[in-house]
């Protein structure tokens, strides 16, 4: 007999967690938008508090404290414009989509990650380096950080294998970007992020987002 798989409901408020050798790297608590069959989405608010490595950078430092295991979390207020985030189930990325509060979406950016595990808390998952940034119309794209994947792989945090595995995979998403056929909504291009129930520092009780 299957069990069957926990779903969030709208509104929720989770955490989705970056482990790293059974280590905590990031805590960003989210509310939930979707949780399907076909994906989840969640939205980080402005002035949320984040669990965030204490004086990490890009690169070579970033990399280090993940050889060494050595680094502390501090928790830092996310300042950035809200953050619109959607995990389709059937594809190793997730797309990060920033919301403006007068100008809908900015773009999205494709980042490679591990597979989602889900927890009763949220989900854990972790980034791998290697991502795409696409304007809002999809008519323009670029790879992001693949310098920074070389660098990994030279010190042996992603074996070869993981490095031809993660390239292997741009293709596909350049394909769904020049067709316009990608597995998140579009409809969102114009999308608002509406608050219910504000608290204290951005304490979402509900969320939901309007075409205008």
């Amino acid at each position: 007999m299957s069990l069957s798989v926990h779903h969030f409901l709208p509104g929720d408020r989770v955490e989705i967690r970056e482990i790293l050798n059974e280590r905590i790297w990031t805590v960003r608590p989210v509310t939930v938008i979707e949780d399907s069959e076909d994906q989840f989405v969640s939205y980080l608010a402005t002035g949320t508090l984040i669990d965030y490595p204490v004086d990490v950078e890009h690169g070579e430092k970033c990399f280090t404290m993940w050889l060494t295991g050595k680094w502390e979390l501090v928790q830092k207020e996310f300042s950035a414009s809200g953050m619109l985030r959607t995990t389709p189930r059937s594809v190793p990325f997730e797309v990060f989509t920033t919301v403006l509060p007068n100008g809908g979406v900015a773009s999205w950016y494709v980042k490679c990650r591990e597979p989602l595990c889900r927890r009763p808390h949220g989900l854990d998952a972790l980034d791998e380096t290697l991502d795409l940034i696409a304007s809002r119309d999809l008519s323009v794209w670029q790879r992001r950080d693949q310098d920074e994947l070389e660098m990994a792989a030279a010190t042996s945090l992603y074996s070869s294998e993981d490095v031809e595995r993660l390239l292997a995979s741009c293709p596909s998403v350049e394909g769904q970007l020049a067709s316009r056929k990608v597995p998140w909504y579009l409809s969102w291009l114009e999308s608002r992020p509406r608050t219910i129930g504000m608290g204290t520092c951005s304490r979402i009780c509900r969320l939901s987002f309007f075409t205008s």
